[in-house]
């Protein structure tokens, strides 16, 4: 149950994102409130709030210092990920993250623009960490 739930949800998030560049609140606040039910189901509920919670932190610093690099969605998506995936969620990250900055690098360079002037929508990234980390523990 935990597996596809996450899946259809990082499924939507990464359409809106491409589409909008917003992620609903409506589909994160669903996807926490079923990840941290699932998680209590399995005794975990506590690690799961706790990796949600770190995960998401740098995340929101970010989005506060520079809120034009990045938004909200983007840290509640990271927490929702945390949720479900716990210690996992910082290879998933870093995967997703680096796939996010190669694909900007690359970008960049084709338009031949500073990497600082080219912006990406970022639940694709992170939905790509996810699949992979979930790809090697399954």
């Amino acid at each position: 149950m935990v597996l596809p739930l996450l899946l259809i949800t990082l499924l939507v998030a990464s359409v809106t994102d491409l589409r909008s560049r917003e992620i609903p609140n409506w589909l994160m606040a669903a996807a926490a409130l079923a990840g941290i039910a699932l998680a209590a189901v399995e005794g975990r509920a506590g690690s799961a709030v706790l990796f949600g919670l770190l995960a998401s932190l740098p995340f929101l610093a970010a989005a506060l210092i520079r809120p034009e690099g990045m938004g909200m969605g983007d840290v509640k998506l990271v927490a929702v990920i945390g949720l479900y995936l716990g210690p996992a969620v910082w290879i998933a990250l870093a995967a997703g993250l680096a796939l996010a900055g190669l694909t900007g690098v690359l970008i960049a360079l084709g338009r031949r623009l500073p990497p600082s002037k080219t912006a990406l929508p970022l639940a694709p990234f992170l939905t790509a960490g996810c699949v992979a980390v979930l790809g090697f523990t399954l």
